[in-house]
């Protein structure tokens, strides 16, 4: 399972920063969306990251009622992978075609509140999942371990979708996770907060690592 720091930030400064700490460290990022219209919260502008994302795999999570207005700003950050939230959409259907033009590959973030099956509608038109363990819009939120419980239903539909879990992971929650069939979880303020960013991702890598031994011996 990946650690993919999620980067959440109103300013653009802020999230270079945050970048440039971990340039060389891993080889994700997740960059966070928000423009008002899901959540309260605001985020920069995408296209102050055009040129700033060299070395990295990224992933963009649109917190939007409207993704399609960024997938423009997406492809130009060179984004390879794109969640938009399934209920906060008015046609899911139509944001899927919108994105086919791009080379990003399309995903779905479900929301607490969105039910497992609106997304097996769609879940043969996408390449990936990810799982919201918190309130989208917000670092820091409270872990909701309960939803966990729609991992296992996804990876029984589709056993080769990539699935992954955002939202409220650190070194107390991440060993809920280790052993569900994901694969990646996306990290924020345990990462972003932390006095050592690096330092901190090793902390996570290493209770991964013993969770995983820890397994393999009760076998």
């Amino acid at each position: 399972m990946l650690i993919i720091p999620a980067i959440l930030e109103k300013e653009s400064e802020n999230a270079l920063l945050q970048i440039e700490r971990l340039r060389g460290v891993v080889p994700w990022i997740q960059i966070d969306l928000a423009d008002g219209t899901m959540t309260e919260s605001k985020t920069f502008d995408l296209y102050d990251l055009v040129g700033e994302l060299d070395g990295f795999e990224v992933e963009v999570h649109l917190m939007t009622t409207e993704p399609e207005k960024y997938f423009d700003a997406c492809a130009a950050i060179g984004a390879t992978r794109v969640f938009f939230h399934l209920g906060e959409v008015e046609s899911p259907s139509e944001v899927l075609r919108a994105m086919d033009p791009y080379d990003f590959t399309k995903g779905i973030a479900l929301s607490p509140q969105t039910g497992i099956e609106d997304l097996f509608t769609y879940i043969d038109e996408i390449d990936a999942v990810q799982v919201m363990t918190v309130m989208p819009g917000k670092q820091g939120g409270a872990f909701l371990e309960e939803m966990l419980n729609k991992i296992v239903d996804i990876r029984e539909r589709r056993t080769e979708l990539w699935i992954s879990v955002d939202g409220g992971i650190n070194e107390k929650t991440i060993t809920t996770v280790v052993h569900k069939s994901l694969d990646a979880a996306g990290v924020g303020s345990a990462i972003a907060t932390a006095e050592d960013p690096v330092e901190a991702i090793r902390t996570l890598a290493l209770i991964m690592e013993e969770e995983h031994k820890e397994q393999t011996n009760e076998k």
